[in-house]
């Protein structure tokens, strides 16, 4: 009989958890990056509402849809009407997208994950 001092390595069932646990996170990993790009995507149109100087005179919905124009563009559909908001203050304009993305993971469990973005025109 041997010592237990002398047996070493992982068990099967521990390879398997190791293993089924790697392919959770990749998994988890996989959903998660298109939607961060897709935010990122989403932050770089609204800075670059601010560097059009045609929008500063021009109505909120216009400045919607220039920025839904910019959106589709750059393939990003889960972002709609309602999620930006516009309103002008003392000469300023601002544009804030404020949405959330609700993912499917596995069964019922799902990510959601909320995205703010503004930009101050002058």
């Amino acid at each position: 009989m041997q010592s237990i001092s002398k047996q070493r390595g992982l068990t099967a069932i521990s390879w398997f958890l190791i293993i089924a646990l790697a392919i959770m996170v990749i998994i988890f990993f996989i959903r998660l990056i298109p939607i961060y790009i897709d935010g990122y995507s989403v932050k770089q149109a609204v800075a670059s509402l601010a560097e059009d100087s045609k929008l500063v005179k021009t109505s909120p919905k216009a400045i919607k849809k220039s920025l839904l124009t910019k959106l589709n563009l750059n393939s990003v559909y889960s972002v709609t009407g309602d999620d930006i908001y516009v309103s002008r203050k003392k000469g300023k304009t601002l544009v804030e997208v404020d949405y959330e993305i609700r993912e499917n993971v596995l069964g019922n469990l799902d990510f959601v994950v909320s995205f703010n973005s503004e930009v101050t025109l002058p």
